[in-house]
């Protein structure tokens, strides 16, 4: 306990310290890796997003059915109310 005595601090007072620190690093870790990936997923979402755009404005498709496209593409509960899954599975019942 050379450490301890030298901080001033007893056994208890340490461990407690040292739990802390681990604590408040593991947060800032986690918040940065969070931050890191969400980045990343925006900005593969945004590529993928543009990459769609030109290809309906190559097909020769207007700017409204592009529009109409992403509306449909970006709402996920849909016009329904049900999710795209429900909403293929129903249509695969029928």
């Amino acid at each position: 306990m050379l450490l301890a005595e030298v901080l001033g601090f007893r056994g208890e007072e340490l461990l407690t310290s040292i739990c802390a620190l681990v604590a408040i690093i593991s947060l800032a870790v986690f918040k940065t890796t969070k931050m890191l990936s969400d980045n990343s997923r925006k900005s593969q979402r945004d590529d993928m997003e543009a990459t769609l755009k030109m290809e309906m404005i190559q097909r020769g498709l207007s700017a409204e059915e592009i529009e109409r496209v992403l509306a449909a593409r970006m709402d996920p509960v849909g016009r329904e109310g049900c999710s795209p899954r429900r909403r293929r599975e129903e249509a695969t019942s029928r």
